[in-house]
């Protein structure tokens, strides 16, 4: 017989024991090299499987890290967000968060940074901080993505850029305002189910120092709810089908009279359970309702 050590240079992780089934014949020689071979493949398996799920820990801990960690309580209004990484190892650059102006009106602002890893993570912080430091000396959204874009272009690495949308909701006046940097169009839904996109256009942040930004507003009626998120929920894949807005618009439409909350975790669980329990991409949607 023969053991082998599965080894790391760090510890024993388990023994290959090769019997031979003829005492004439003993164990050794390219069988021992095989041994050898194998063993060190699975020592290296298991490393890595191990690193993979610390890493995992570690990421998803970077990145809540970013994130809010509840909505604020304000009059005439109810949030709810949702946030969950995708299967890859790699932090995510999905980050959202919430202010409150000076008038009383709510900010709320989602990007999307480009690329994964440690790069992806210090955009998120800075993304965070260009919001918490302009915002309430912007209070007009495109005026706010005018002058996060001017920091941001100074800032973030060439060939890069950050997607983002940022939301005003007057709750006492029933007005939404909107402005966006390359980011999805929000949704708003109406009291009897029906879905508008509000639709504001302009370059992400990075891109051009020099971009202005429309600002949009819509009405907000009592019982409507508007809906921010990150592509990784409409490009949510099976099988190489998306998601899609048509899909997401229905849950939303479906899902209205529940709570934000509730909302927000039911589009978490329809894009999981459309990628069979595996996202590909951070999921990220915050859902405002204006109380009836």
């Amino acid at each position: 017989a023969a053991l082998i050590p599965i080894a790391t240079r760090a510890e024993l992780l388990a023994t290959l024991t090769i019997v031979s089934l003829h005492p004439g014949r003993p164990v050794g020689g390219s069988i021992a090299e095989t041994a050898l071979s194998v063993a060190g493949q699975a020592a290296l398996a298991i490393d890595n499987a191990r690193l993979y799920g610390q890493q995992k820990a570690f990421a998803d801990a970077m990145q809540r890290s970013l994130l809010p960690q509840a909505p604020p309580e304000l009059p005439g209004l109810e949030l709810g967000d949702e946030y969950q990484s995708s299967a890859r190892v790699e932090v995510g650059g999905d980050v959202y968060d919430y202010l409150t102006l000076g008038d009383g009106r709510l900010a709320v602002v989602l990007g999307d940074v480009m690329g994964h890893g440690v790069d992806a993570t210090a955009d998120m912080a800075m993304a965070k901080f260009v919001f918490r430091s302009l915002a309430r000396d912007h209070r007009d959204p495109g005026e706010f993505l005018a002058a996060a874009n001017e920091v941001v272009a100074s800032e973030i690495a060439p060939g890069k850029f950050i997607t983002m949308v940022e939301l005003v909701i007057d709750a006492e006046h029933g007005e939404v305002a909107c402005a966006s940097a390359g980011h999805p169009p929000p949704r708003l839904v109406l009291p009897d189910g029906t879905v508008q996109e509000i639709a504001a256009g302009g370059l992400a942040l990075g891109v051009d120092s020099q971009q202005d930004y429309e600002t949009v507003r819509a009405a907000f009626p009592r019982g409507a709810i508007v809906v921010a998120y990150t592509d990784g929920v409409v490009e949510a894949r099976r099988h190489g089908e998306l998601f899609g807005l048509a899909r997401f618009d229905a849950l939303l439409a479906e899902q209205r009279a529940l709570s934000p909350q509730k909302i927000a975790e039911a589009a978490l669980a329809a894009c999981r359970a459309w990628t069979d329990g595996e996202l590909t991409d951070d999921f990220a949607v915050v859902v405002i309702k204006r109380a009836d």
